[in-house]
């Protein structure tokens, strides 16, 4: 009989959450409890925008095909998010602004729980493995919003760590072929940069040709990365829209006018707060490759140079590089550290590790659900049992025009006509104002130059804003109130201010 005691150390402990599921924990409940909350649903007005067509095809149980939320543009909608609009007006339909946030905040969590989890897997150390994912959620952090983008970002990890474990073997061609293209089907529903998948594989696929003919070895693994983007290729046609929408996306490439009128599709700018996580990743990157000097391959080289270009070109690419590059920082600094395994700071980090490896391995991922489920309680109150929300979300009167919106609701004789607005504010006003249909919104994409140059003409203001009003029945504008046409309404005898703020004024024009 033996009668000695299992070691304490080596026992299950369900309730105490692993490194990884730290990071989830962390994340999740730091943007839902705190004022981030408030930052997901309101650094632009994209996500009311989103929620606004998402209830529409809720409630009508059918596919946007013509637009009907602007006064300026009736037409034609190729739909390339209205998958992922119909679940986050699912979630705001149960919780209000807080299910969107709950939905946003669990995709962010995962995506970054997901990513520590592959480096270990890589058998990178929990420390660094830790750091790096941290600076992976700096860079990406500028563009946690409640938005479609947030399940390319977690779509992207997956293709990119699935191609990485193709190309180290560690995955099945029959494995990948059943994966990758199902998701690619999902994709294409729900967000228009499901391109960035395609373009992961084409770099795998090129990386792989050109290591295979220097070395002079066997084209297979490239001849079955080329038939995977084949595959997936024709998995993007199984979407609403069909080919139609992948016409419709590189014409909105192609054009640069088109694609800079948002700031997320200009190139970075190196002096917005936004920016810092970024150039901490490529001050990392840069020192990883000085000192480290690793030997990538050519796959290694496309990514990172492909992408950093991508990156350099248009600040939406910023997060997909962080999460592409994280793994190969990973790899180059662990082959460094293990050359040198001597060096004082690296005994001092192996002792740390070994700390964190012990607890880790009895510890789970169970509090995952606990966290989610307390979070979802404590939002789901007004709903259950009524009363006030514990954790109120809305769209701040500090950034978006509520106090003017709620006096034209309560007195809608000061206005008549149509309106102009504020770029920002489109998609704000089109779901908490649908009594009224704003000039603009976002979508450029799907209006083009036409109107873009319209709006850009009363916007600046230019020579012929007045032909533009005429044009669309313009009879009051909501601006913020350092928008300088702001200043040629109230010099004009023909316009008069009918409210103002703060914030916010409202002009009208004369009978």
């Amino acid at each position: 009989m033996n009668d000695a005691s299992p070691n304490p150390e080596a026992r299950p402990r369900w309730w105490l959450p692993s490194l990884s599921a730290m990071i989830w924990i962390a994340l999740f409940l730091g943007l839902s409890l705190t004022s981030a909350r408030i930052v997901l649903i309101s650094a632009d007005s994209d996500p009311a925008l989103h929620r606004r067509l998402g209830e529409w095809m809720i409630q009508n149980r059918a596919i946007v095909r013509t637009d009907n939320l602007l006064h300026t543009y009736h037409g034609p909608v190729v739909s390339n998010e209205w998958l992922s609009e119909v679940l986050f007006a699912g979630a705001g339909h149960a919780l209000g602004w807080n299910g969107s946030v709950f939905l946003a905040a669990a995709l962010i969590a995962t995506c970054f729980w997901l990513l520590h989890r592959l480096l270990l897997a890589d058998g990178t150390d929990p420390v660094l493995a830790s750091g790096l994912v941290f600076v992976a959620m700096l860079a990406c952090s500028m563009h946690w919003l409640a938005r479609p983008f947030l399940f390319t970002h977690l779509l992207a990890l997956v293709f990119a760590w699935q191609l990485r474990w193709f190309q180290n073997e560690r995955v099945t061609t029959r494995r990948m072929f059943l994966l990758l293209p199902a998701l690619m089907v999902l994709w294409v529903n729900l967000h228009g940069a499901f391109i960035t998948g395609l373009v992961l594989i084409a770099m795998y696929t090129l990386g792989s040709a050109i290591s295979a003919w220097r070395q002079s070895t066997s084209l297979r693994r490239s001849k079955t990365l080329a038939a995977l983007l084949l595959v997936c290729g024709v998995a993007t046609l199984v979407n609403p829209n069909g080919w139609e929408l992948h016409v419709h996306i590189l014409n909105f490439l192609r054009s640069r006018e088109l694609s800079t009128v948002t700031t997320e599709f200009a190139s970075p700018n190196f002096h917005t707060e936004g920016m810092r996580g970024f150039v901490l990743l490529l001050l990392v990157m840069v020192t990883t490759l000085l000192v480290a000097r690793p030997q990538p391959d050519t796959t290694d080289l496309l990514l990172v140079g492909g992408w950093g270009y991508l990156a350099l070109l248009s600040a939406r690419n910023v997060p997909i590089f962080a999460l592409v590059t994280t793994p190969l920082l990973a790899q180059w600094i662990t082959e460094f550290a293990q050359a040198h395994p001597d060096v004082w700071w690296m005994r001092l980090c192996r002792r740390w590790t070994s700390q964190i490896t012990t607890l880790g391995r009895t510890a789970g991922d169970i509090p995952i659900v606990v966290a989610a489920a307390c979070v979802l309680l404590v939002m789901a109150k007004p709903a259950v049992v009524g009363g006030a929300s514990l954790l109120p979300t809305d769209f701040p009167p500090s950034r978006y025009p509520t106090s003017a919106v709620n006096y034209l609701r309560a007195h809608p004789g000061v206005v008549r006509g149509e309106m102009f607005n504020y770029f920002l504010w489109g998609g704000y006003l089109e779901f908490d104002f649908p009594e009224r249909r704003p000039f603009i919104d976002s979508r450029n994409v799907m209006y083009g130059l036409d109107l873009t140059h319209d709006f850009l003409t009363v916007n600046e203001p230019k020579p012929g804003w007045e032909a533009v009003f005429a044009k669309y029945n313009v009879d009051w504008t909501i601006l913020p109130v350092q928008h300088p046409l702001n200043r040629i309404l109230e010099l004009s005898p023909q316009w008069t201010l009918v409210f103002s703020n703060q914030l916010t004024l409202v002009f009208s024009r004369l009978p």
